[in-house]
């Protein structure tokens, strides 16, 4: 399955298969499990991961690893082009968990300050830049 990036102001109720749905506003992104399974992934943006666009197909970083479904799928989509990983072992997963929840009870994630933002601005705008190539 391939996945196409979607910016969005709001994340749709239902989801698409084979779609990143992002909003920047809101600084969240969601897709529907890649192993179909039909499990919604949520995505904070840009606390625990970054979803960027090339030629209309979605990237996301780090690896998204669902946790809290049987499918325990583990992977990465790069230009749209998923990567299987390894799935976490059952205390790995837990822990992982744990470290989520641990996070939103604290108040949720750090924002990044102004500097940090306007950096991730600026490799966004150099990445989207790069990816047109050498002239010909």
């Amino acid at each position: 399955m391939k996945f196409r990036y979607e910016a969005v102001e709001r994340i749709p109720k239902p989801l698409m298969p084979g779609v990143v749905y992002h909003s920047e506003e809101f600084e969240i992104g969601a897709l529907l499990c890649a192993c179909g399974c039909g499990h919604r992934v949520s995505l904070l943006v840009p606390d625990s991961h970054q979803v960027t666009e090339q030629n209309g197909m979605a990237t996301v970083r780090p690896s998204i690893a669902v946790c809290d479904a049987p499918c325990n799928s583990h992977y990465v989509i790069t230009a749209g082009e998923v990567e299987w990983l390894r799935a976490f072992d059952p205390a790995t997963s837990k822990a992982v968990m744990r470290k989520q929840i641990a996070r939103h009870a604290q108040g949720g994630p750090v924002r990044l300050s102004f500097l940090q933002r306007v950096l991730a601005a600026l490799s966004r705008a150099w990445t989207w830049f790069t990816s047109f190539g050498p002239p010909r």
